[in-house]
């Protein structure tokens, strides 16, 4: 039996998966029969729409869709399976830094404060639900993830946000227009509209410095697109008085903070994915292991786990594109990151234990260290994605004169 349905499904695919959530986030666990037999189904046949989309013309952005998907279905583990945000009591708070009076949702009785948990009328879990779906980072809430950056306080004048923000956003486009050129004038990329006649090949078989330098092209990619979609979100947040300055800042960390794997991971690389990487991680070690906050095992299981899961969404979109468990390198890819931070982690333990301090120096080692090994640990995943055209772009401007004259 076929599951595919009409096109329009497929367009709105992210959408309607999105919404799927608020649903079941919005019917509660005190109706969990109902919100598993009704959300559940129509969860998975939406994802399974990756299996019939039509992977013509710019491959990267079907693939990204289905990190997307894989990342929404992630988020129903998180809040329907496990009951994140009704377990924990998750509220939004009236600032990010305790200035702005307290938590939004506190009954102030008598005197004294009682701290009220999750929504339990519809109307006001829907609204809870909704605020909830639109962000990963759960910023300015009371289940915002670690190392979110802190540029502006609660008091930032709208004006200044946006002027600032705007500079930044013609920056990052410029940056996106160039590295775009840049990649579609490599060997492995290409423009969409001249794609047969300059077709896209994997760099396999080239030196390992070529193929370490492609990789780390790719991870500036990375950074440049999301930093620049996350900047007009902001943008247009504020301006429309969607939210606070505060709850707008950059999706990066600090590009100072890239002197260990361990921070390049946790304070300086996105946190889109943070959320349904640790809770997971942190409910089995926790609830179901129970093992002691800190210990050895708790940490580095935590670590595992959190880095497996991360696999599974980047590599679960490859397995949709195949229809099969083929995962293009994805899960050894993450795991080896993990494996990574292990080594380093007690690398850095031994230092200290033979003296040495932490210093300009050590830190200029520490950031060539990174550099090298998140390249060459990431270098044959993304080879493998290049062959089936992740660098055949929608053409740009090329306001540089940078990519292919074809």
């Amino acid at each position: 039996m076929s599951l595919h349905l009409p096109p329009a499904f497929t367009t709105l695919q992210l959408p309607l998966l999105l919404l799927t959530n608020i649903l079941a986030l919005t019917i509660g666990p005190r109706h969990r029969l109902l919100q598993l037999a009704f959300t559940l189904p129509a969860l998975l046949l939406l994802a399974a729409q990756s299996l019939y989309r039509d992977y013509t013309g710019a491959w990267g952005i079907h693939y990204g869709m289905n990190c997307g998907v894989a990342s929404m279905l992630a988020t129903y583990v998180d809040w329907v399976v496990l009951r994140s945000p009704d377990r924990e009591g998750w509220v939004k708070l009236r600032g990010r830094f305790g200035g702005g009076g307290g938590e939004s949702n506190v009954d102030v009785k008598g005197g004294g404060k009682e701290k009220r948990g999750a929504p339990r009328t519809f109307r006001e879990r829907l609204w809870w639900a909704v605020r909830l779906g639109f962000t990963n980072r759960y910023t300015g809430w009371s289940s915002e993830v670690k190392h979110v950056p802190v540029e502006v306080g609660d008091g930032c004048p709208r004006w200044r946000f946006l002027l600032r923000k705007s500079l930044r956003a013609v920056l990052f486009y410029l940056a996106k227009d160039a590295i775009y050129a840049y990649t579609a004038s490599s060997p492995h990329g290409s423009w969409v509209d001249i794609a047969t006649s300059k077709p896209p090949h994997s760099y396999a078989s080239y030196p390992f410095w070529h193929r370490f330098w492609f990789s780390w092209i790719q991870i500036v990619l990375t950074y440049v697109s999301l930093e620049l979609y996350n900047t007009v979100v902001g943008i247009v947040s504020v301006a429309a008085g969607l939210a606070r300055p505060s709850e707008c800042p950059s999706l990066f960390g600090d590009l100072r903070g890239l002197w260990s794997i361990r921070r390049a991971w946790s304070v300086v690389w996105h946190q889109q994915c943070r959320r349904v990487c640790s809770g997971p991680s942190i409910f089995i070690v926790r609830d179901v292991l129970h093992l002691r906050k800190g210990s050895f095992a708790s940490r580095y299981l935590q670590l595992f786990i959190a880095f497996a899961i991360s696999g599974l969404v980047h590599g679960g979109a490859s397995m949709l594109y195949h229809n099969s468990y083929e995962d293009d390198g994805a899960m050894k890819a993450f795991l080896a990151q993990a494996v990574i931070i292990f080594v380093e982690d007690h690398l850095v333990v031994f230092g200290k234990r033979a003296g040495l301090k932490d210093s300009a120096f050590w830190r200029l080692v520490g950031c060539v260290w990174t550099l090298l090994a998140i390249g060459a640990s990431m270098e044959g995943w993304t080879g493998r994605l290049l062959k089936y055209g992740l660098w055949v772009h929608e053409r740009e401007v090329d306001w540089f004169g940078i990519g292919p004259k074809l």
